[in-house]
């Protein structure tokens, strides 16, 4: 069963992430500017904006850390994308989907720092198809983990850490 290298995962991670999650967001804020449209936003939001990339990106890491974890032979190469590990720790013991979540808290963040409708519309789009992925992971993983994906879903919310998870 080939693997992929624990520091080529890492690095495709970080470098994918940047493009999705950073290049794309301003490229996308650019628009707005050469249509002479400039997105105005005051500097608190801004700042508010700045904040919130920081913690999705922190969430991003912590998710990631987690995968890194539970993998310390690397990640199997396999034609389906369900990872051979069921997560239930770290920010998936809060919520299921703890990547999609601090990936739409970066571009909500790259949304309100820009002030650019393309970003907004960015965000929407990949929230629509995280939406959508997410079911089709749910079905994968029921097939591969049966009776303890059940009872996950059964204990942790899709999105939203539930208030007593909290404390």
């Amino acid at each position: 069963m080939k693997r992929m290298p624990r520091a080529v995962g890492v690095t495709v991670w970080a470098l994918g992430t940047v493009a999705m999650h950073a290049v794309v967001p301003f490229e996308l804020s650019r628009l707005g500017r050469r249509a002479g449209r400039p997105g105005r936003t005051a500097p608190a939001v801004r700042g508010a904006g700045l904040l919130t990339v920081a913690c999705g990106g922190a969430l991003m890491a912590w998710t990631f850390a987690a995968h890194f974890e539970a993998a310390p032979q690397g990640w199997v190469l396999a034609p389906q994308l369900t990872p051979q590990y069921l997560l239930r720790s770290g920010p998936y013991r809060l919520s299921r989907n703890p990547m999609y979540a601090g990936q739409a808290v970066v571009w909500l963040g790259w949304a309100l720092l820009y002030g650019s409708p393309a970003v907004w519309a960015g965000l929407a789009t990949e929230c629509a198809a995280w939406a959508r992925i997410v079911r089709w992971e749910e079905r994968q993983l029921l097939e591969r983990f049966g009776d303890d994906y059940r009872a996950y879903l059964a204990d942790v919310p899709r999105w939203v850490p539930r208030r007593s998870a909290c404390r």
